[in-house]
């Protein structure tokens, strides 16, 4: 079994009506299953969001990439993680003390000047973010299926006081040299990304090389946007989950406490297992019909995941205005 580590932080809270998301929420109880047969599951780079040069053009700048400072770390290997000086890293980000990091501090990864990559896909052509947006990688998982399919999943997390657009990431699995082998494309399925929120993506790869052992994920795109140009803020509420073998069961309420009318009404649904990680999500209209302002929905969603193992579930409700 390969370790996998996710990066970033969650503050966990109770059930609670709050505007569009609920976090944390703990499944109820479920008859004994059996256990799960292992997976294999190749390990992560270290790495909240590994940096990807990508070709700059006049006036644009890279999307700006976050690193979170975990026991143990020097600005050395950090540097060269990511390929840049640490007199870069000092400079990006004001050091004083270059042998005081903290834990859990957030260090702005500098654009390498130089650098290769490799990917299967047309989306190596997209143009930086035309403005630096940070945006984090974390709860980063891999399952391999019985077929020898790889699924790697995660989540992206908006940090800023702004929406974010037209976010892309990029998944590539290395050899153990750190050779780029295969590289997907991912988007999250929310067309915008409120502050403080976070939206899962998902890269399947249907046949994986074999002399894979590792895999990165780096942000390629992310764009600041008006969210009231295109969502309705919807609240959810009175969630419970279960697991119903073979699926997870999510009930709950959606209102519309705003003062428009949502002509489409979406939920999110993302489940996690113990060490945070991305196990499941599914992204769906519940209703074609609007909902007016004060107006309730009940709705009672079931995802297939890759494990039972469940610990908790988040849900996000918006309406497209």
């Amino acid at each position: 079994m390969v370790r996998s580590l996710a990066i970033g932080l969650f503050v966990i809270g109770w059930l609670s009506a709050c505007a569009g998301f609920v976090s944390d929420q703990t499944p109820g109880p479920t008859p004994a299953l059996p256990t799960p047969k292992p997976t294999f599951t190749p390990r992560p780079t270290p790495t909240s969001a590994a940096a990807t040069p990508l070709p700059i053009q006049p006036l644009a700048t890279p999307t700006a990439v976050i690193y979170v400072v975990q026991a143990g770390d020097t600005l050395i290997p950090i540097a060269n993680r990511f390929g840049v000086s640490v007199a870069e890293l000092i400079a990006a980000n004001g050091i004083q003390d270059a042998t005081r990091l903290q834990v859990g501090q957030r260090l702005v990864i500098p654009q390498p000047k130089t650098g290769t990559g490799s990917t299967t896909t047309g989306e190596s052509t997209l143009l930086p973010s035309p403005t630096p947006v940070a945006i984090e990688i974390r709860g980063l998982n891999a399952v391999r299926s019985p077929a020898g399919s790889l699924d790697v999943m995660g989540e992206v997390f908006n940090p800023g006081a702004s929406a974010v657009g037209n976010v892309k990431v990029q998944v590539t699995l290395q050899d153990d040299a750190g050779t780029p082998l295969q590289s997907i494309v991912a988007t999250i399925p929310l067309d915008v990304l409120p502050a403080g929120q976070a939206s899962p993506f998902r890269a399947l790869f249907a046949d994986p090389p074999r002399a894979f052992s590792r895999y990165i994920v780096s942000p390629l795109r992310a764009e600041r946007s008006d969210p009231r140009a295109l969502i309705v803020p919807l609240t959810v509420a009175r969630v419970t989950g279960r697991l119903d073998v073979p699926q997870f069961r999510v009930i709950g309420e959606i209102t519309n406490a705003t003062a428009e009318t949502a002509r489409q009404v979406r939920l999110l649904v993302t489940l996690y297992d113990a060490e945070r990680r991305v196990v499941g999500y599914r992204y769906l209209t519940i209703s074609e019909a609007p909902l007016t302002p004060n107006a309730s929905l009940p709705f009672d969603v079931s995802l297939t995941t890759a494990t039972f193992n469940i610990a908790s579930f988040a849900v996000y409700g918006e309406g497209v205005r």
